[in-house]
């Protein structure tokens, strides 16, 4: 069964994982290109597919990969019919250049050349990151962050809050007046004991906790959230908050201003993320000049 070659481009020096911070509708465009198979004749159709344009199948198992890759939670059935729908749109207008002839149009051959080219060339730069690993490591993020530490100095303000969710009011109301009645020496193990005791996700609470995050993107994708955090002094609680039949207590440790130079752990995936495009560069800078030279000892390269 012939399958099309995906066309996807990814920037070979940013980090792979950063490439889950596209939207949604943005995955689902790129899914129904991806997903593209052309198949076998109708009398050998595959026993497991979920659509059909003409010879052109969408599988099962490339549909369940697809909905694996999303990158934040969807509706099941909802991402499942837009994929669908994507890659039904995508065939049926693959279907229609084909019967136009266009795959024999010169303008159109080069193009495909050109597109196959740059398919290789990012699988083999995807294989060298592969073969070469530019993770930093402790020690080189303190040394970049020492000889950067006025251009790392915060664009927004960062804020360490002690939040937690519970299934009932009740609970949530408890925990608000604990939390309220501590010490403030001791709240953040006084939080850790209500944590274990009274939220529904104690490992994910003591760990938003523990560390200070970018204010507009913690509570992201809840305004409810989002805006009681904004109303809130320094060690001050907001009322509960009821948001996705979850009963929220909000308390804020501490909001550090814009400006501010910012401590190396509050910073760390910034730092790796600089040190790997940093490292990602030069060993992509090496690489090329290798191949240049190799190319030139075997007299296969001039220039004019």
């Amino acid at each position: 069964m012939k399958r099309s070659i995906p066309l996807d481009r990814p920037n070979p020096h940013r980090p792979s994982r950063l490439r889950h911070r596209k939207s949604t509708w943005l995955v689902f465009v790129l899914a129904s290109v991806l997903l593209i198979s052309v198949g076998c004749d109708e009398e050998e159709a595959p026993p497991r597919y979920v659509a059909r344009v003409g010879d052109q199948y969408l599988l099962e198992d490339e549909l369940q990969e697809a909905l694996a890759k999303l990158p934040v939670r969807q509706d099941s059935t909802d991402a499942r019919g837009q994929i669908i729908e994507q890659w039904v749109t995508s065939a049926v207008l693959h279907q229609e250049a084909v019967r136009r002839g266009l795959q024999e149009d010169p303008e159109v051959q080069r193009m495909l050349r050109e597109s196959e080219r740059s398919v290789l060339v990012n699988a083999l730069v995807a294989r060298m990151y592969d073969e070469h690993d530019v993770t930093p490591s402790p020690a080189e993020m303190q040394s970049y962050f020492e000889r950067h530490r006025e251009q790392l100095r915060l664009r927004e303000s960062f804020v360490r809050v002690r939040a937690l969710g519970t299934q009932t009011r009740a609970a949530a109301e408890e925990a608000r007046r604990l939390l309220q009645q501590a010490p403030l020496a001791e709240r953040d193990s006084v939080f850790a004991e209500i944590s274990d005791r009274l939220a529904s996700d104690a490992a994910a609470a003591k760990q938003t906790a523990r560390n200070h995050h970018p204010e507009s993107r913690l509570f992201a994708g809840d305004p409810e959230l989002q805006e009681a955090l904004r109303q809130l002094q320094n060690g001050q609680t907001a009322p509960v908050v009821e948001s996705d039949s979850t009963f929220h207590v909000v308390q804020l440790a501490e909001r550090v201003p814009s400006g501010t130079i910012p401590e190396p752990e509050w910073i760390e995936d910034e730092l790796a993320r600089r040190l790997v495009i940093q490292g990602r560069k030069q060993l992509y800078a090496r690489q090329v000049q290798r191949l240049r030279n190799e190319a030139l000892a075997r007299e296969d390269l001039e220039i004019d």
